[in-house]
Order: C-alpha cells, then sequence, then structure tokens
C-alpha cells in the first residue's frame, strides 16, 4: 500500500525522539535528521512533532477548508492505534491505519545493533525469522530479546 492512495499531496508528522520515547518506551533506530531525510522522499510537506500529543500540528497543517471539503484524511501505522488526539482528529477526518512492514521488526534491529550484551546481540544477529520479521528459535517460537538481569 502506498500513501499517494491516499490523496495526491502528502504531508508528514515526525515525532522528535524525546516524544518518540515517551510514546512507545523505546528509542528510534534512526535519529530525527535521518529519519526526516528518509521520508521526505515520499511527502510533499514534512513537520516534527516536539510533544506527545500531535494535536496543535495537526490543526497548524490541516485548514478549516480542508475539513469541510473533506479533501484531508490521517493515516497513521497501526502499531499504536489508540493515539493522543484520535477522538478530535476522527471527528474531522476519515482515519485510516497502515499495517506495519511485513518482514521487518524494529526490536530486531534495536538488539542487534544497540543491546548492552554481546550475547543477545550475537544470537539476535544470527536468528531465524518469521512472516513478520520476529526472531524465531528451531521450533518456530518467538525469541525474547532482553537482556540477562
Amino acid at each position: 500500500m502506498s500513501l499517494r492512495e491516499f490523496g495526491y499531496f502528502l504531508v508528514a508528522g515526525i515525532h522528535d525522539d524525546a516524544s518518540y520515547f515517551k510514546l512507545k518506551k523505546k528509542y528510534p533506530i534512526d535519529n530525527l535528521e535521518t529519519r526526516m531525510k528518509k521520508v521526505k522522499p515520499y511527502v510533499d510537506q514534512l513537520f516534527v512533532i516536539p510533544s506527545t500529543d500531535p494535536l496543535l500540528y495537526i490543526k497548524s497543517v490541516v485548514s478549516e477548508q480542508d475539513i469541510e471539503t473533506g479533501s484531508c484524511c490521517y493515516a497513521r501505522g497501526d502499531d499504536m492505534l489508540q493515539f493522543p488526539s484520535r477522538d478530535w482528529v476522527e471527528s474531522a477526518m476519515p482515519v485510516y491505519f497502515v499495517p506495519r512492514t511485513e518482514g521487518c521488526s524494529s526490536t530486531l534491529i534495536r538488539t542487534i545493533y544497540h543491546a548492552e550484551d554481546e550475547e543477545l546481540r550475537k544470537k539476535a544477529a544470527f536468528a531465524k525469522t518469521r512472516y513478520d520479521g520476529k526472531p524465531i528459535d528451531d521450533e518456530g517460537n518467538v525469541l525474547v530479546l532482553k537482556a540477562k538481569q
């Protein structure tokens, strides 16, 4: 699915690193500048959300005319269905949840590159993965990628 299917002018908001951490309880793999550089080629306009609540920033890029004419919608990843300000967004425009990228696990990538436990990093790096990118053992059970206490 391409976001262009939702409209001809795409605007994307990206949470800064601090608000991302507060929302997801983990740091992004790439810093804000890198994420912006990766997203910008796919959108027409890009803005940063320096808060856990995106309402002010969404209202800043969506006009009343856009809402009244139905010329806007809100699309986001399906990893956080109960996002801040969902009530207002749904009252103003259609909301679409885009499925995660199959075969890609940010938890696995984080573990390989950022885990402090070297043994855990190696285990993650050489793990088999299932259809959704999650690491699995030889019996097909999802590996728990946590450092030993």
